[in-house]
Protein backbone atom coordinates (compact mmCIF):
# COMPACT_ATOMS: atom_id res chain seq x y z
CA UNK A 1 0.00 0.00 0.00
CA UNK A 2 1.47 3.39 -0.97
CA UNK A 3 2.54 5.68 1.83
CA UNK A 4 0.59 8.81 2.72
CA UNK A 5 3.42 10.99 1.40
CA UNK A 6 3.42 9.27 -1.97
CA UNK A 7 -0.37 9.62 -2.26
CA UNK A 8 -0.11 13.33 -1.34
CA UNK A 9 2.56 13.92 -3.99
CA UNK A 10 0.51 12.12 -6.65
CA UNK A 11 -2.63 14.08 -5.70
CA UNK A 12 -0.74 17.39 -5.81
CA UNK A 13 0.74 16.51 -9.21
CA UNK A 14 -2.67 15.66 -10.65
CA UNK A 15 -4.17 18.85 -9.21
CA UNK A 16 -1.39 21.05 -10.59
CA UNK A 17 -1.50 19.37 -14.00
CA UNK A 18 -5.24 19.94 -14.33
CA UNK A 19 -4.91 23.55 -13.14
CA UNK A 20 -2.08 24.38 -15.55
CA UNK A 21 -4.05 23.12 -18.54
CA UNK A 22 -6.84 25.53 -17.60
CA UNK A 23 -4.59 28.61 -17.83
CA UNK A 24 -5.19 29.11 -21.57
CA UNK A 25 -8.84 29.73 -20.71
CA UNK A 26 -8.03 32.81 -18.64
CA UNK A 27 -8.45 36.17 -20.36
CA UNK A 28 -5.09 37.50 -21.51
CA UNK A 29 -4.16 41.06 -22.36
CA UNK A 30 -3.41 41.81 -26.03
CA UNK A 31 0.30 41.59 -26.78
CA UNK A 32 2.47 44.04 -28.72
CA UNK A 33 6.15 44.60 -29.45
CA UNK A 34 8.26 46.73 -31.76
CA UNK A 35 11.88 47.78 -32.27
CA UNK A 36 12.93 51.42 -32.63
CA UNK A 37 15.95 52.35 -34.76
CA UNK A 38 18.09 55.49 -34.80
CA UNK A 39 18.42 55.37 -38.60
CA UNK A 40 15.73 55.06 -41.27
CA UNK A 41 17.39 51.94 -42.69
CA UNK A 42 16.65 49.75 -39.63
CA UNK A 43 20.09 48.23 -40.21
CA UNK A 44 21.51 48.45 -36.70
CA UNK A 45 20.30 46.66 -33.58
CA UNK A 46 17.03 48.22 -32.50
CA UNK A 47 15.70 48.95 -29.03
CA UNK A 48 12.91 46.51 -28.16
CA UNK A 49 9.68 47.77 -26.57
CA UNK A 50 7.03 45.23 -25.60
CA UNK A 51 4.04 44.87 -23.38
CA UNK A 52 0.44 43.86 -23.09
CA UNK A 53 -2.72 45.91 -23.18
CA UNK A 54 -3.07 49.67 -23.45
CA UNK A 55 -0.51 52.13 -22.12
CA UNK A 56 -0.49 55.78 -21.34
CA UNK A 57 2.00 58.07 -23.00
CA UNK A 58 5.49 56.54 -22.92
CA UNK A 59 8.49 58.80 -23.44
CA UNK A 60 11.05 56.43 -21.93
CA UNK A 61 12.80 55.87 -25.26
CA UNK A 62 16.54 55.27 -25.24
CA UNK A 63 16.96 57.67 -28.19
CA UNK A 64 14.78 59.56 -30.60
CA UNK A 65 14.03 57.05 -33.32
CA UNK A 66 13.98 57.44 -37.08
CA UNK A 67 12.16 54.18 -37.87
CA UNK A 68 10.44 51.19 -36.31
CA UNK A 69 9.81 47.54 -37.04
CA UNK A 70 6.57 46.02 -35.79
CA UNK A 71 7.10 42.54 -34.30
CA UNK A 72 3.69 41.64 -32.86
CA UNK A 73 0.43 43.47 -32.49
CA UNK A 74 -2.76 41.82 -31.30
CA UNK A 75 -6.02 42.45 -33.13
CA UNK A 76 -7.71 45.60 -31.90
CA UNK A 77 -4.46 47.32 -30.90
CA UNK A 78 -2.78 50.36 -32.44
CA UNK A 79 0.50 52.04 -31.58
CA UNK A 80 0.64 55.81 -32.06
CA UNK A 81 4.06 57.45 -32.41
CA UNK A 82 4.76 61.14 -31.71
CA UNK A 83 7.53 63.58 -32.60
CA UNK A 84 7.69 64.92 -29.05
CA UNK A 85 7.81 63.48 -25.53
CA UNK A 86 4.22 64.30 -24.56
CA UNK A 87 2.15 62.26 -27.06
CA UNK A 88 0.72 65.52 -28.36
CA UNK A 89 -1.62 64.74 -31.26
CA UNK A 90 -0.36 67.86 -33.05
CA UNK A 91 2.97 66.03 -33.32
CA UNK A 92 1.68 62.62 -34.45
CA UNK A 93 4.28 60.96 -36.65
CA UNK A 94 2.72 57.57 -37.35
CA UNK A 95 0.20 54.92 -36.40
CA UNK A 96 0.95 51.20 -36.45
CA UNK A 97 -2.02 48.94 -36.98
CA UNK A 98 -2.24 45.22 -37.59
CA UNK A 99 0.46 43.64 -39.72
CA UNK A 100 -1.13 43.01 -43.12
CA UNK A 101 -0.73 39.76 -45.02
CA UNK A 102 1.24 41.63 -47.70
CA UNK A 103 3.84 42.89 -45.23
CA UNK A 104 6.91 41.11 -44.04
CA UNK A 105 7.45 41.00 -40.29
CA UNK A 106 10.78 42.77 -40.85
CA UNK A 107 9.31 45.75 -42.74
CA UNK A 108 11.09 48.94 -41.74
CA UNK A 109 8.64 51.81 -41.24
CA UNK A 110 9.57 55.48 -41.15
CA UNK A 111 7.56 58.45 -39.83
CA UNK A 112 6.01 61.18 -41.89
CA UNK A 113 8.51 63.53 -43.55
CA UNK A 114 11.20 65.06 -41.36
CA UNK A 115 9.77 63.61 -38.14
CA UNK A 116 11.19 61.27 -35.55
CA UNK A 117 9.70 59.21 -32.75
CA UNK A 118 10.01 60.72 -29.26
CA UNK A 119 7.10 58.98 -27.53
CA UNK A 120 4.40 56.38 -28.13
CA UNK A 121 1.06 55.22 -26.82
CA UNK A 122 -0.64 51.84 -27.26
CA UNK A 123 -4.42 51.55 -27.35
CA UNK A 124 -6.08 48.13 -27.31
CA UNK A 125 -9.82 47.61 -27.54
CA UNK A 126 -11.37 44.75 -25.63
CA UNK A 127 -11.98 41.65 -27.74
CA UNK A 128 -15.72 42.00 -27.09
CA UNK A 129 -15.61 45.46 -28.72
CA UNK A 130 -14.21 43.94 -31.92
CA UNK A 131 -17.29 41.82 -32.70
Amino acid sequence: MPSFTLRAVVAATVLLASTSTAFPLFKREPQWSFDLFSTAACSETGDLYAGSGSTGCRADLNNEAAAYRLNTLSAGCTIEFYDNTMCDENFASGVAGPISVNESADTCRIPRSEQRFGSYQVTCRDATELK
